[in-house]
């Protein structure tokens, strides 16, 4: 599903409830954020194909879910200093291509960018990722717009590098 969809979906149940008079339930909030809680709230909201793909090498999930006409990556780091909570996690997308932008243009993007960065990485291709910080918790209403605003920075750079699925 694109950002869009999820924008319109998000925006229809605002106005549902706005008509039927009916309050709106509080955000959850999760104040020891483990990988599980991610991976769930990913799910609660849209991100049905969202599924462990791998562990790294302190054994921590790596997950897996597309965002756009990519496939996204979350890292997890700083776990386990309070039993399995992260401090922090990474949204994480990268592509493989035979041609790449000028580093003038991942620049420019940049620059029009608040939460995000792109570069080229070490194999030549171009990735974007951003940084969330977990520790004191979250609730699931921040990460799904965090998520959702990183989404639509990804559509912006797929356009950008001129990526087709």
């Amino acid at each position: 599903m694109n950002g869009t969809f999820h924008r319109i979906a998000l925006g229809a149940v605002v106005a549902a409830l706005a008509f039927s008079g009916t309050v709106a339930q509080a955000a959850e909030y999760i104040g020891t954020v483990e990988p599980d809680n991610i991976l769930q709230m990913l799910r609660d909201n849209g991100y049905e194909d969202a599924r462990i793909a791998d562990h790294d090498y302190e054994e921590l999930p790596i997950l897996n879910f597309t965002l756009g006409d990519s496939k996204a990556v979350v890292y997890f780091y700083e776990c386990g200093k309070t039993g399995k909570a992260c401090e922090f996690l990474q949204l994480y997308v990268g592509w493989a291509t035979d041609s790449r932008p000028s580093f003038k243009a991942i620049n420019d993007f940049n620059a029009g960018e608040r939460f995000s960065q792109a570069y080229i990485d070490n194999e030549d291709d171009p990735v974007i990722e951003q940084w969330v910080t977990l520790e004191g918790g979250i609730s699931d209403v921040n990460f799904i717009n965090t998520v959702a605003t990183f989404e639509q920075t990804v559509e912006k750079f797929e356009d950008l590098i001129g990526w087709e699925q």
